[in-house]
């Protein structure tokens, strides 16, 4: 069946069969059409064939089925086979995981084997031939007929290079992957391939307890942070029971049924992502609480999860999503166009993927908007959106690196002992529109298509009701999560007290020390505020009853001691 082509895919389609190679490596921003250029590639070499078998690898399950249905469309059969079964001989091909390979690269070297096979790897990037996909694709595939590799981002977090793709020095040692065909987000914004974004960024100020019980306050994008300070403050800010994140919802809320109620994006959406299962059913509260909107919540672990996203994806009613992961890249949501950075993630990686979910455009009048915490590495980030990057090995790094690769995989960074949100505002700071440098009479001449001062005028309209708004619902949330937790220490003091007169102690089942740290910081916490005693003066209170080495270093007996005190008062 033949296939339109935009100009990029028709290019890039022209120097592959012009280049005739075993492998080919194709970067395309996100958005812009890479899973129909790779099907044209494998049309244009089935019917000359050159090949007779297609092999789909791609990271998710959800993607797997994306991809079966897209080349049934322009008649490819390819089967979601299992390891265990054979694959049909009826079938064009087979889509499996990255995963899939890695347990059985034997039996998928046999399938690549047994016919003229292309193999097409979606995400590459995800292959790092030090890990387990890297290397399984690499014994699977090497001896396939065609191989050919897409990426919206082709770039690692680490120095593993990427399975199949091709590196150069660019001196002192210094590795380059390098792409045979690119299409950036610069290029694909002026062909109206995708969506320029206005990145609306959001300070206010953030208060939290360290693990000694310390208040520390802190203004989010404020330059003379430390590092440290900056990421409690972020962390503070994404808390679901502060301010900020309830009112950068009723922006998003705002911002949405501006786009729907203007025809611009008739049935625009919104995307939040979560770092974990609890925080983003959270979200989901806020979210209700905040719009009075139901959003649904997808999780990649839940069995009903297809359906669900393809409900976000096909209902028109469907305005919100909270995720885990499971959106950061390849799912096609077209009417999604605000999403809300509401992760500590902060890779290059994850940033371009999260934000490539909400810039699929169809017309020229379309605009995504991402609102962020202003977070310095953040802003960067978005200030670079439309340079073009590749993946280099050998060049120097910052100590934080495997830092940030945790984060890129979406896991929380490791907190300090006992830290705990108390409360955060939001305010409107800095608008970075990656249309910046569009020419006079370009993206911003266009009917329809407002500049930037207009966007930023559109977005502060009504923030001081949207701050009262999310006052409320704070204010509703800590008294809540005040009241459970008073409902849990009179039920652990019951359990104490029932536990002492038999003889026991309620965390004697209590093993790992740093776990005996925070039971003891937040017993300190409680006592400070019965007492109505600074934290310093609780802490000091407690070492002159309980002497002995401070919390962080003191061995179990004492700290069960100190706690056992602490329950008692």
């Amino acid at each position: 069946m033949p296939v339109r082509l935009r100009a990029w895919q028709r290019e890039a389609l022209d120097r592959y069969i012009a280049a005739d190679p075993t492998d080919w490596l194709e970067c395309a921003t996100p958005g812009a059409g890479k899973t129909t250029f790779t099907l044209a590639v494998a049309a244009h070499l089935w019917q000359d064939h050159i090949i007779n078998r297609v092999i789909v690898v791609c990271p998710t399950d959800h993607l797997r089925s994306q991809w079966i249905e897209a080349a049934k469309a322009l008649g490819f059969d390819l089967r979601d086979t299992p390891n265990s079964e054979r694959l049909p001989p009826d079938a064009d091909g087979c889509v499996v995981s990255y995963a899939q390979v890695a347990q059985k690269p034997g039996l998928h070297a046999a399938r690549a084997e047994n016919a003229r096979t292309l193999v097409i790897f979606d995400e590459i990037h995800h292959a790092g031939d030090q890990m387990s996909w890297g290397s399984g694709v690499i014994d699977a595939f090497s001896h396939a007929n065609r191989r050919l590799g897409v990426t919206g981002t082709p770039f690692r977090s680490d120095d593993a290079r990427i399975a199949h793709v091709r590196y150069e020095d660019i001196g002192e040692g210094v590795l380059e992957s390098v792409a045979d065909h690119s299409y950036g987000y610069a290029e694909a914004l002026r062909d109206g391939v995708v969506r320029p974004v206005t990145f609306a960024s959001y300070s206010g100020r953030s208060t939290w307890n360290d693990g000694l019980g310390e208040e520390h306050t802190a203004i989010l994008g404020d330059s003379e942070l430390t590092r440290s300070s900056e990421e409690m403050a972020w962390r503070t800010a994404l808390d679901s029971d502060g301010e900020w994140i309830a009112h950068v919802m009723a922006s998003a809320w705002a911002q949405v049924n501006r786009l729907r109620d203007s025809g611009q994006i008739p049935h625009a959406k919104v995307l939040i992502p979560a770092s974990n299962q609890q925080t983003a059913k959270e979200y989901a509260e806020v979210w209700a609480q905040v719009t009075g909107n139901q959003a649904s919540v997808i999780l990649s672990e839940d069995a009903a999860s297809a359906r669900k996203l393809a409900n976000y994806r096909d209902d028109p009613d469907e305005i919100c999503a909270v995720c885990v992961r499971l959106i950061t890249e390849g799912v096609d949501v077209p009417d999604a166009a605000v999403l809300i950075y509401s992760t500590t993630a902060s890779t290059p990686l994850f940033f371009a993927q999260m934000v490539g979910r909400v810039v699929r455009a169809r017309n020229r009048r379309e605009r995504a908007t991402v609102f962020l915490p202003a977070v310095s590495k953040l802003l960067a980030l978005a200030a670079e959106m439309e340079e073009q990057r590749d993946h280099v090995i050998g060049a120097p790094v910052e100590g934080d690196l495997l830092e940030e690769a945790a984060r890129e995989r979406n896991e929380p960074a490791a907190e300090g002992q006992g830290w705990q949100a108390v409360a955060s505002d939001a305010i409107l700071g800095e608008v970075i529109e990656t249309a910046g440098g569009a020419p006079d009479g370009g993206l911003f001449a266009l009917d329809g298509l407002i500049t930037p001062a207009q966007e930023r005028a559109l977005l502060a309209r009504d923030e001081q009701a949207r701050a009262e708004k999310a006052r409320k619902v704070a204010s509703a949330r800590r008294a809540r999560r005040a009241s459970q937790e008073a409902i849990i220490r009179q039920q652990r003091r019951d359990d104490l007290v029932a536990l002492q007169r038999s003889g026991g102690s309620v965390y004697d089942e209590i093993t790992d020390p740093h776990e005996m740290r925070r039971e003891v910081s937040s017993a300190l916490r409680e006592f400070a505020r019965d007492h109505r005693l600074t934290p310093q003066a609780a802490w000091g209170q407690l070492y002159r009853e309980i002497p002995g080495q401070k919390n962080d270093a003191a061995p179990m007996d004492l700290l069960q001691r100190r706690l056992m005190w602490l329950q008692r008062h």
